[in-house]
């Protein structure tokens, strides 16, 4: 091989190495743009979720509304035996007296 030959190699072979450099810093850069994009989105999906955690706070209450719910209904009952018959045993008393 000649020494001009070897030089065209040479620069063959630099140019390859060079155009591998080049390939790859693109790909690194495009790379940490995409990380960066994902990056951003995550942030805008954490923030949305925690607005509607938020938001949906008041559901989670409605557990325990609906057990003060529940023992207001089993008072309004209880209430309404007693009432219905204390309202009998003064007509019985009524009726009784009247005769």
């Amino acid at each position: 091989m000649s020494d001009t030959e070897l030089w065209a190699a040479w620069r063959l072979w630099m140019i390859v190495a060079g155009l591998v450099v080049v390939v790859a810093a693109a790909l690194l850069v495009t790379i940490w743009l995409v990380a960066r994009g994902i990056l951003a989105h995550a942030v805008r999906a954490l923030r949305a979720a925690e607005a509607i955690r938020q938001n949906t706070l008041p559901i989670w209450a409605l557990d325990t509304s609906n057990e003060v719910a529940t023992d207001l209904l089993a008072t309004v009952q209880s209430i309404e035996a007693k009432g219905g018959a204390l309202a009998e045993a003064l007509q019985t008393h009524a009726g009784a007296g009247g005769r």
